[in-house]
């Protein structure tokens, strides 16, 4: 598999892309899902012509501790149902995590399968997470085990207690 890193795609890999992502997340693939991976980097693995792997990495401004940083979020990571189990997302995550380490002091994501992403040194989130809007914060329990962090290798951060991410359409972790 050969991985593009793009900033923006065309309309035709956009359509590819979506198909990718519904056929992976299997209908549960929202129009604000897709929204959230935009202003970033794309990850876009090919197999031959064909796209079978994507994932994002966009730039989200969230307080952790009271500091303003910000994080690196890693959104929509998918693979085409006919290439699982062969390897393309070890793949597509080894290069995510590669440069969320050399980008970010720290990076994030949202996920129910915490164990795949252990393999390549994302830990658990500890602390608790909120979401803003304006000056109101609201605590989003059911988002903390699903809730995973990586350290950039300059981060000067060890222990998260509080991160609080802008609240945004859909879902805001």
């Amino acid at each position: 598999m050969i991985i593009d890193l793009v900033d923006q795609v065309n309309p035709e890999t956009e359509s590819c892309i979506r198909t990718l992502l519904d056929l992976a997340y299997e209908g549960d693939f929202s129009s604000e899902d897709w929204e959230h991976t935009f202003g970033g980097k794309y990850f876009i693995g090919y197999l031959g012509d064909t796209i079978i792997a994507h994932g994002s990495v966009v730039p989200r401004s969230m307080f952790i501790d009271g500091e303003a940083i910000t994080v690196g979020y890693v959104e929509a990571i998918a693979v085409l149902p006919s290439h699982w189990r062969q390897g393309f997302g070890t793949q597509l995550m080894q290069q995510i995590t590669k440069f969320c380490q050399d980008t970010y002091g720290l990076s994030m994501l949202s996920t129910d399968e915490n164990q795949f992403y252990k393999k390549f040194g994302w830990c658990q989130f500890q602390g608790e997470s909120f979401a803003r809007t304006g000056e109101l914060e609201v605590r989003t329990l059911e988002e903390d085990e699903g809730l995973m962090l990586l350290h950039g290798k300059n981060s000067q951060i060890r222990e998260i207690h509080r991160a609080v991410s802008e609240s945004r359409s859909g879902d805001d972790w």
